[in-house]
């Protein structure tokens, strides 16, 4: 599996798994990245975080935080 950091802007998959710490299971839930969830990167840069739309909503999301998200291939 990859996850999610490893996605191209433009790139749609589906989220699989997180592995969490220190609350980070509630607050992704809270917006919207659930398992089951359809993510598209829409941009991403080599020191900002990473920009996805879940559904209509779109969040920056670290990606430290990125790498603890398991999609599909």
């Amino acid at each position: 599996m990859r996850t999610l950091n490893q996605l191209k802007p433009g790139e749609t998959s589906k989220i699989r798994a997180w592995v969490c710490f220190d609350g980070m299971l509630g607050r992704l839930m809270g917006l919207g990245l659930g398992i089951g969830k359809e993510v598209k990167v829409l941009r991403k840069g080599w020191i900002r975080p990473i920009h996805i739309q879940v559904g209509m909503t779109e969040v920056f999301i670290r990606k430290k935080d990125a790498q603890n998200i398991w999609i599909d291939e």
